[in-house]
């Protein structure tokens, strides 16, 4: 979909200080420094304060970039937006940490499809941190497992240069926001909680409108459905949502799924439009015109997978815009026509083509970014959806009218044929009795459905949280459990321990026995685990790889030794049977492995944070590790009002 990685070089001949320091120097009038201070906001959107540098050709390399007398240039209108382009950018930021301390903060870019992005951090001339990604590198190797580009800065004291490099097929965007982590996880709590609302109202009208069509077997719902499924392809390969969550190792599906549902959504709109307004029956030039276009759409999708991503995008694009125009017209000419079922369709397509050309003026960088021109497109197509859904209730009302008048055409006709009287008024209370059986059907089945699909969402809620191997509690589970029961321990003033427990030399059971057998390992600790933290309130996770945390509320260190000594001893005891036959005389019957424990325990208060308590047991986990390992280090107390 895109270029392939250039070769970067990383060895630089000089010290950088006098490079960087002497690339500070902007427009007159414009500083790209951003000062933090301990009590900096929770977020800051930095994307006003970047200088930009186009990239040349060939690729400049890194050490082009920190390169003295590079004509850097302010963001234009506070928006790093320079749309659809081939060319790579360059952004600079600096941030200056006006405190002692080093500063953990989280670099966001909520782009999930850009292709290649990279980022140096330097302090003082000295490169501290680098990352790599983009929608074509696999979503396990990112740091923060977001559906956004999440990099995690240490930001030390004085000035932190930052240099990211951008390159799409797409359009290129950088509008960078700060956060502090623990905001950034409650803005992504929130962030998930709507993607989850608008999952919701998406599946409600597919399932909603698929018993429709089974009771009704009418191809408008089918064409319906099939529209808004290919949407919801396109909108969770936008957001991001659908790599983080669905396909996070379809990396080529990955980049070519939001032109193919273009495409498939374009081919089902044409169908829907021209079987619901009659086209064929009122105009057959509007009618092979819709259909030609509904072609188009069906080769943009298979053509997909041959054609360059830049090239299927902007005819994706184009081809959208086009049909929305197309059945706009189309449907208003069709209310002229006296068609009144086609108001609702008109009020549908309105807001559609509305949320598009927004959406579009944003990725052209002819709007400012913000909530409400990044998500047009989205409202727009709720809007849609829903009044679509009206649009084929209104047009059965519709047609039930024309029943009605018919009835009445009928009746008269009946009082010059009294004989056939009574067959006609009993075969209408047939009609309208399967009418409310079928109504009444319909509105079991939906509920039915409802109850399904809470029962979907409440395990995979169950399954957000829960580790698949050792069905402990994930990383996510405890990050939450400790924050809040840090605020707990702070409010009442009780102590809070947490146990790092971290396998000894694993490793090698996994390179001398095989993975399964290190799998096996990790499950039979966390039986033992399980079996001694039982206490209500305590709570044991997986934290990562052969790494587990136990936090223990209201528990000083002297008891949170003693369990981690316990568990030590416990681990130790531990034997677990080897699978398979032997493949040598010296091959054991089963493993016996150690662990180290890092213990560490405070009182919460405002000073004593959840990363920096920690940050405490990690340092006596590493001083386990580093004095024998098989043993328990607890860290140094902190006092009352310590800071971190």
């Amino acid at each position: 979909m895109v270029l392939g990685f250039l070769r970067w070089a990383l060895a630089l001949s000089i010290l950088l200080a006098g490079p960087l320091a002497a690339q500070t120097s902007g427009a007159s009038g414009f500083s790209d420094t951003v000062p933090l201070i301990e009590f900096s906001a929770e977020r800051l959107d930095i994307s006003a304060q970047l200088t930009y540098l186009p990239d040349s050709s060939p690729p400049m390399l890194l050490e082009d970039a920190v390169a003295p007398g590079q004509p850097w240039k302010p963001v234009e209108g506070g928006s790093a937006n320079f749309g659809f382009t081939d060319r790579a950018y360059w952004f600079r930021l600096q941030l200056d940490n006006g405190t002692p301390a080093t500063m953990e903060r989280y670099l966001e870019l909520p782009r999930p499809f850009l292709d290649d992005v990279r980022l140096f951090h330097f302090v003082q001339g000295r490169l501290v941190k680098s990352y790599l990604l983009g929608d074509e590198q696999p979503f396990v190797q990112r740091e923060i497992l977001h559906q956004n580009f999440v990099m995690p800065l240490a930001l030390e004291p004085g000035r932190n240069v930052l240099l990211m490099r951008v390159a799409s097929s797409g359009t290129v965007e950088a509008p960078l926001r700060l956060w502090k982590p623990t905001a950034f996880f409650e803005a992504a709590s929130r962030e998930h909680l709507l993607a989850g609302a608008v999952f919701g109202v998406l599946l409600v009208m597919v399932v909603y409108n698929l018993f429709v069509y089974l009771s009704t077997l009418d191809r408008n719902y089918l064409f319906y459905i099939c529209f808004v499924a290919s949407y919801l392809t396109f909108w969770g390969t936008l957001s991001g949502l659908g790599f983080a969550y669905v396909w996070p190792d379809a990396i080529r599906w990955n980049s070519v799924a939001v032109p193919i549902s273009i495409g498939s959504a374009c081919f089902f709109a044409s169908l829907f439009t021209d079987s619901f307004l009659k086209l064929r029956r009122t105009s057959m030039r509007t009618h092979y015109l819709l259909l030609g276009m509904g072609a188009m759409g069906a080769v943009l999708a298979l053509a997909t997978v041959f054609l360059p991503y830049a090239w299927a995008i902007r005819a994706g694009a184009a081809l959208a815009l086009a049909l929305a125009l197309a059945t706009l017209s189309i449907g208003y000419w069709r209310w002229w026509q006296g068609a009144l079922f086609a108001r609702f369709f008109c009020l549908s397509w309105t807001a559609v083509l509305a949320g598009g050309c927004v959406l579009a003026a944003g990725k052209f960088g002819w709007l400012v970014p913000g909530f409400w021109v990044e998500n047009s497109l989205q409202f727009g197509i709720l809007l849609l959806v829903v009044l679509l859904s009206f649009t084929l209730a209104d047009r059965i009302n519709a047609e039930r009218g024309l029943r009605i008048k018919a009835q009445r055409v009928a009746l008269k006709q009946s009082q010059k044929a009294r004989s056939s009287q009574a067959a006609l008024l009993q075969a209408t209370e047939e009609a309208n009795r399967a009418l409310e059986v079928r109504v009444q059907t319909r509105t079991g089945e939906l509920q039915s459905a409802m109850g399904q699909l809470r029962m979907a969402n409440e395990e995979l809620q169950r399954l957000s949280v829960t580790d698949g191997l050792t069905q402990l509690g994930n990383r996510a589970s405890f990050d939450l459990a400790l924050l809040n029961e840090h605020k707990r321990a702070t409010r009442l003033q009780q102590s809070l321990a947490l146990l790092l427990v971290d396998l000894d030399h694993f490793k090698s059971i996994n390179d001398t026995h095989g993975h399964p057998a290190g799998d096996a390992c990790l499950r039979a600790l966390a039986g033992f685990m399980r079996s001694k933290v039982q206490r209500a309130g305590d709570l044991l996770a997986r934290y990562g790889g052969e790494e587990f945390v136990v936090l223990l509320i209201n528990t000083p260190l002297a008891d949170a030794m003693a369990l981690a000594e316990e568990l030590r001893t416990g681990i130790a005891a531990l034997a677990v049977p080897l699978e398979g036959p032997a493949e040598g005389p010296l091959k054991p019957a089963v493993l016996r492995f150690t662990a180290s424990i890092g213990v560490a325990s405070a009182v919460p208060t405002m000073h004593v944070t959840p990363s920096q308590l920690l940050g405490d047991a990690d340092k006596a986990l590493y001083e386990a590790k580093h004095g024998g390992r098989n043993c328990v280090r607890a860290a140094a107390p902190r006092p009352p009002h310590a800071r971190g």
